[in-house]
């Protein structure tokens, strides 16, 4: 029998979200991480013409989505919700009126500004491009599109000639030297020091605009300052960071379990110092590459009448500490659109330009598809080495419905639970409370009792010992 560990608070299990007694287990989604860089992804942008000007339209598509809903939302939540959306696409566009808005920014930004040029000058550089010189490059890029979104707002009348606007602005001539540049680094191999210099510049940026807030006087950062960061500074790091983390794979949800009990830091990290208790799940172990598998009950589809409630086996598997995070092709795996989207939106022009990039993705679509999971369970069970104490296995749940939310709850069987470990401080009431409650949720099941365990450090060894010895 292999057995794993499931550390949580007395406020999770008993107190507020009676997890115990409801027998649930709840899993998280990447936002909600208490390390940000899990999931992380070694994206690179690289392509033709065609799929950069199409970055470049999806750019400015979301930063007139983003500069309409600064107008509309007075709630701080709905703000950050809505700002961005990676999938959308001018297709989705609410209205024809908002549609020939967002035809004329183009217009304004590839032609009148003169940045049509700047796709060709980003196809023809000679490596990929990672996430931090993009961002240089967008954020160059940045103040002309800004500017021409506001612009074409203000000519229909969407904001007051005394609205928001541009101060200074980049050419398109600068941002061609700055590609250029960054061609020649590339070309000397430096592009891995640009990149590190380029990933301090929207901190600094961040900390500019704040430091000018506290000298102006502002007593309270409000909804209109985080607008105006948004809009004139923010905005390209927030694009990428969406992008890459929304169009690639589908939201994921994990439940985290670990090899052993005796590791102090997990008992004061998960389980409220010590305050808490570590549930033993049976893990049937059947393969090498996994450590065992777990049998959950919730929520398995969608259909007319509603949600799809069942069974659902999923491997556990052990969370790789040593691994670099996985290379990803932005372009050529933008798993999370339907294909005519993925199609028309993407690797397609109005005049009738397509990608070269197309054909690989349509021609095996089932490679294509198996290479993306690849890279989703490379991705989703990698953290860095710093964490390796955890000895962390987990269940990881794709969200193929984009439905879950933020968290995500399953319930497990008496059975499949072996025991409960209390920690160095775990109170007495609520130790009593645990028992109580695992006495009444066994009554009629023939499985063996739930056996309990207590913390105890003998002077040398932090070690868990059998305490129901009747």
């Amino acid at each position: 029998m292999t057995v794993v560990y499931r550390f949580r608070s007395m406020h999770n299990l008993i107190h507020e979200y009676n997890e115990l007694e409801q027998q649930e287990l709840v899993l998280s989604s990447p936002r909600y991480f208490n390390d940000p860089l899990e999931g992380y992804q070694d994206v690179f942008w690289e392509g033709g013409e065609v799929l950069w000007e199409n970055l470049l339209r999806h750019y400015l598509l979301n930063l007139h989505w983003a500069a309409t809903n600064c107008l509309i939302f007075d709630s701080s939540e709905d703000f950050e919700e809505y700002a961005i959306d990676p999938k959308l696409t001018r297709e989705d566009l609410p209205t024809d009126e908002f549609r020939q808005q967002f035809d004329s920014v183009c217009q304004s930004f590839f032609e009148e500004k003169g940045f049509r040029r700047i796709s060709s000058s980003l196809a023809s550089l000679p490596k990929p491009l990672k996430r931090n010189n993009l961002q240089q490059i967008l954020s160059a890029i940045h103040p002309s599109a800004l500017e021409s979104v506001l612009e074409r707002m203000r000519t229909s009348g969407v904001i007051s000639e005394e609205g928001p606007k541009v101060t200074s602005s980049t050419d398109s001539e600068t941002v061609e030297n700055l590609i250029e540049a960054l061609s020649d680094a590339m070309a000397d191999e430096d592009e891995e020091l640009l990149e590190s210099v380029a990933s301090s510049l929207g901190p600094l940026k961040s900390h500019m605009y704040l430091q000018q807030a506290v000298q102006t006087g502002v007593e309270q950062l409000e909804l209109h300052h985080k607008k105006h960061h948004l809009l004139h500074q923010s905005f390209p790091d927030r694009y990428i960071r969406e992008i890459a983390n929304s169009l690639i794979h589908t939201n994921w949800h994990t439940l985290c379990f670990a090899k052993e009990c005796a590791s102090p830091p997990m008992w004061a990290t998960y389980a409220d110092e010590h305050r808490g208790a570590a549930l033993m799940f049976d893990a049937d172990r059947e393969t090498e590459q996994s450590w065992g598998k777990l049998t959950v009950n919730g929520r398995t589809g969608w259909n007319n009448s509603g949600p799809k409630c069942g069974e659902i086996q999923a491997p556990l598997n052990p969370v790789d500490y040593g691994s670099s995070p996985p290379e990803v092709d932005f372009f050529q795996f933008l798993g999370t659109l339907p294909l005519p989207k993925l199609v028309s939106a993407w690797h397609s022009t109005p005049d009738g330009r397509t990608s070269q990039k197309l054909g690989k993705i349509v021609d095996d679509q089932d490679a294509w598809q198996d290479n993306l999971w690849d890279h989703f369970n490379s991705m989703s069970t990698r953290k860095l080495s710093q964490w390796e104490y955890e000895q962390e296995v987990r269940m990881v749940l794709p969200d193929l419905s984009g439905t879950e939310g933020s968290h995500r709850k399953v319930t497990y069987d008496i059975s499949q639970l072996e025991g409960v470990v209390f920690g160095l401080r775990t109170e007495l009431e609520d130790r009593f409370e645990v028992m109580r409650i695992l006495s009444e949720n066994s009554r009629g099941d023939d499985s063996s009792p739930v056996e309990f365990y207590q913390m105890v450090f003998d002077g040398g060894k932090f070690k868990k010992v059998k305490v129901d010895i009747l």
